[in-house]
């Protein structure tokens, strides 16, 4: 992952380089800047399909831009519930036990 100082020459590279609307770029920007608190998958969970998509074309893929999961990610109730809904179906499948699975015994 790129530093911070590397990450805004970057945006400054894409945003001096970008035709097209505005408001894609600061979508796509903002994702990745608020990304590097939250993390990638509360961005992907997050942000509509179209602002990954625009995302992507401008930086190349976003996950690389940021962790898979930052410092302020357990503030996303989604996150929690998809983490909860895998453990579900590990369960489901036989791969955990009961006594690991929070949603069965809480």
């Amino acid at each position: 992952m790129m530093t911070d100082k590397d990450l805004m020459g970057e945006i400054e590279r894409v945003s001096t380089g970008f035709h097209g609307q505005i408001d894609d770029l600061y979508k796509a920007v903002g994702m990745i800047i608020v990304g590097r608190l939250f993390g990638w998958k509360v961005m992907r969970l997050a942000s509509p399909r179209s602002t990954w998509v625009t995302a992507t074309e401008l930086f190349g893929d976003p996950k690389l831009l940021m962790k898979d999961e930052e410092k302020l990610a357990y503030k996303s109730f989604g996150l929690h519930v998809c983490k909860e809904a895998k453990k579900y179906w590990e369960f489901v499948r036989g791969d955990l036990p009961i006594t690991t699975c929070s949603f069965l015994i809480s």
